[in-house]
């Protein structure tokens, strides 16, 4: 297997016409590359609170929010230029009055513990731009509910993918991508024993109950 290249320093896109063109990007990509992933969090069948980690520019949020109409999400995301224009989508759909972002980072355990108790976790492709994925998933792990889920979805690395010709920015975040024997390890050096890793080729998920 490949090795694993990190790409910690993840690029905040600031400004605001780029962060609306990556918005608009989502807009026309995200119906195919968020497909498995909303059908694995319909799955859960969850309501209540729902915390989204690495929210952007609040497409996914959207889709999120419209999908589960008994939940209210608190979304974090590292840009505040991201969360000017996630806010303004989310008001243009109605949704407003379900959904707040707060600006932040998952490895921050005070703002982790700060928000709360949560039945539903996710994050969808940032897993392998967190410096501290031990920590990030630990505070994760702590912030839900009895009953809670955290689901993560990300790349794969894998060697097929790892030396295709893409885009500049995916191919980056495919070399910093783990493997599914990777994540089972990082959770076992963790002791959370309610896990699971599947592989969605070209992703995976990670699924952990409390």
């Amino acid at each position: 297997m490949p090795r694993r290249i990190p790409h910690t320093e993840l690029e905040i896109i600031t400004g605001q016409l780029r962060t609306e063109d990556y918005l608009e990007m989502q807009k026309k990509l995200g119906r195919f590359y968020l497909k498995g992933f909303l059908r694995l969090l319909a799955r859960q069948e969850k309501r209540g609170r729902f915390l989204e980690v690495g929210s952007g520019p609040g497409y996914q949020t959207a889709r999120v929010a419209s999908e589960n109409r008994d939940a209210d999400i608190t979304a974090i995301e590292p840009s505040a230029d991201m969360i000017r224009v996630a806010e303004s989508y989310i008001q243009q759909e109605g949704l407003g009055d379900r959904v707040r972002f707060v600006q932040g980072s998952v490895e921050d355990r005070a703002l982790i513990e700060g928000l709360g108790q949560f039945d539903l976790i996710y994050s969808t492709f940032s897993l392998h731009h967190w410096k501290e994925p031990f920590s990030g998933i630990r505070n994760l792990h702590r912030a839900l509910n009895d009953n809670g889920v955290l689901l993560i979805y990300d790349f794969e690395r894998h060697w097929l993918t790892y030396y295709l010709p893409v885009k500049r920015g995916i191919v980056e975040s495919v070399r910093a991508s783990y493997t599914p024997g990777e994540i089972s390890a990082m959770m076992a050096g963790l002791g959370i024993e309610g896990h699971s890793v599947r592989r969605h080729f070209p992703y995976l998920s990670v699924l952990i109950t409390n």
